[in-house]
């Protein structure tokens, strides 16, 4: 997963805007106060940018640098998956697990991006595997208060899908990890409210978390279905039906009372994600990450669930063997081990360029299809930061400049 992980240019949106932020983390020194392009930056808690800032420490001011330790929060990812498996249903069920996820394009593409979301996944992963495990309450608290630093209250995802596991632990248990995770929590959030107080809340909760839940902010308002439709085209119509085979199997099971804990765990960990953020207005692909580890987990059930006697346990091994090689064999063809570096976009050589001379400030007109979308999208679609990144945040990073974003052709020309 590290091959040529600094062989492109960081895209919009968000890898440019978390490398700008670690980077201004390691000029300023300020781990504290998260900012962008010299300004203010408070739409998500600063664990991204502690990241970022690390990477881009011991690997240089590249492309590298700030994706450094994606990689490994999905090999977290994939570890925790395998346990989870291998708790729940056998060393079968979780190598086919995890062999299903590595195989995900949406799972890769997070892998090998600074993102939020893959590293937020890690947490949920994490915090079931550890609850299985019978790991102490302050490792699990301090790992659900980690969801939370990644990610602001979406974080909070991780103990909701915890829960059942989490209301068969005594009281006291329940109340060392609550304790735990605010340690974690509580700090920064009370520094940032009481330092910035309504600059915080304002992005932070009311923008980010109560405007996006309940308005398609900023022209996302793809149908009610948008997420089911997703999924159907990004894994594929049979691993579909492999996952709703796997889950019908569970629900039999679950009928017996063979295994009703472990069949619900896992059709919660699908359902609770699911239903969130199909209810949620704004509606973007990423956000359904969470449910893919379900899903593969749903189909390592199946997979296994033929393994009944000595010649069929064989076979089984055989196929899943087979199902990591095949793992392997995509994860190679998606990092193309052959491709030239992406050609720099014509503004990103332009802002490159521009770092090579002194100047503080660069005056930018953005591109006329992000004035029109000022200029059309309605005020009640529209939170603080829909327009201001220029529709081209990575200008920033590549210029080592402060850009002023400019939407009005004739006060830019002035």
């Amino acid at each position: 997963m590290y091959f040529g992980l600094g062989r492109d240019y960081l895209f919009d949106w968000d890898e440019g805007i978390y490398g700008t932020i670690g980077r201004e983390m390691v000029t300023t020194g300020n781990l504290l106060t998260p900012t962008w392009n010299g300004n203010l930056w408070l739409e998500k808690p600063p664990m991204i940018g502690w990241v970022s800032a690390l990477g881009i420490t011991l690997a240089g001011d590249n492309e590298l640098g700030v994706r450094l330790f994606m990689p490994l929060f999905a090999g977290l990812t994939l570890y925790a998956i395998f346990r989870i498996g291998q708790k729940l249903g056998g060393t079968l069920m979780g190598s086919a697990s995890a062999a299903l996820l590595g195989y995900f394009n949406l799972f890769l593409s997070r892998a090998r991006a600074s993102n939020t979301d893959g590293m937020l996944l890690a947490a949920i992963a994490w915090t079931l595997w550890l609850l299985l495990s019978g790991a102490p309450a302050w490792l699990i608290g301090i790992v659900m208060g980690l969801a939370i630093m990644v990610k602001g209250p979406a974080g909070l995802l991780a103990i909701l899908i915890a829960i059942p596991l989490l209301i068969k632990k005594p009281k006291k248990f329940l109340l060392q990890a609550i304790g735990y995770m605010l340690l974690a929590v509580l700090p920064w959030h009370l520094y940032a409210l009481v330092a910035h107080g309504w600059s915080f809340i304002t992005p932070y909760l009311m923008e980010q978390v109560i405007r996006r839940a309940t308005v398609p902010i900023e022209f996302h308002t793809e149908s009610r279905w948008f997420y089911l439709n997703f999924l159907t085209h990004d894994l594929g119509l049979g691993v579909g039906i492999v996952s709703l085979l796997g889950y019908a199997t569970m629900f039999k099971n679950w009928l017996s009372k063979k295994s009703l804990d472990k069949n619900f765990l896992l059709a919660w960990w699908l359902a609770i994600p699911l239903i969130i953020f199909t209810l949620a207005k704004t509606r973007l692909s990423w956000y359904i990450l969470p449910v893919y580890p379900a899903i593969a987990l749903s189909c390592g059930y199946l997979i296994t669930s033929f393994a009944k006697d000595k010649k069929s346990k064989t076979l089984i091994s055989i196929l899943v063997v087979g199902m990591l090689f095949q793992m392997l064999y995509h994860a190679f063809s998606y990092i193309n081990f052959g491709k030239n570096p992406t050609p720099y976009s014509d503004s990103i050589q332009v802002a490159n360029e521009l770092s090579q001379y002194h100047g503080g400030t660069i005056a930018m007109l953005v591109s006329e299809s992000e004035r029109i979308a000022q200029a059309i999208l309605p005020r009640d679609q529209t939170i603080s930061s829909s327009f201001r990144y220029g529709g081209a945040p990575s200008i920033v990073w590549y210029s080592h400049k402060h850009v002023q974003y400019y939407y009005d052709y004739d006060v830019f020309k002035a």
